[in-house]
């Protein structure tokens, strides 16, 4: 959902969630039908795993399922003083009066540790990534925080960066 008063947003697909849910989910079915056979009586009647196990496993994988759900679209946005980024439940902000610089970054997403929600201690100091597949980054570098470097995946990343700038110079 937008804020009223954002300046300018994007909402990034992250499409390859779509096979891990489509695993996680399959393999959380999986288990419940083992969980109903082991039940029944008619899968594996002495084998040490039994019907709970089979119950635990099914909804441990649903749930994570569930999750990962959260997970398939991130959403940036800037506002009037905020810079905000939405990986599902997972979210980040920081004032616009905390930037120090940005700039636009093409290399592989692996740099900062791969795609998805990524923590990583760096030379510049702990990197919050926010990266997807197919789509070039926006590195900000922040004054103050846990984190020195904010980056996230954009499909326009020059106008992410123009229209900060230009936010910038009213402060």
């Amino acid at each position: 959902m937008r804020e009223y008063d954002e300046i300018y947003g994007e909402t990034i697909p992250f499409k390859f969630m779509y096979y891990i849910i489509i695993g996680e989910g399959a393999t959380g079915i999986l288990f419940l039908v083992f969980f109903f056979l082991q039940s029944s009586g008619s899968f594996i009647p002495d084998a040490d795993a039994s019907a709970v196990f089979w119950l635990i496993m099914a909804i441990v994988m649903l749930a994570v399922t569930a999750f990962l759900t959260t997970l398939t679209k991130l959403d940036i946005s800037i506002t009037q003083d905020k810079l905000k980024a939405s990986f599902g439940l997972i979210k980040f902000e920081t004032p616009l009066t905390n930037i120090a610089d940005i700039y636009s970054d093409d290399r592989a997403g692996i740099t900062y540790g791969g795609w998805g929600v990524r923590v990583a201690r760096l030379k510049q100091g702990m990197t919050l990534a926010y990266s997807t597949f197919g789509y070039k980054r926006v590195v900000v570098e922040l004054k103050t925080g846990k984190y020195k470097l904010f980056i996230f995946s954009a499909s326009n990343p020059e106008e992410f960066i123009n229209t900060i700038k230009n936010r910038l110079r009213r402060f």
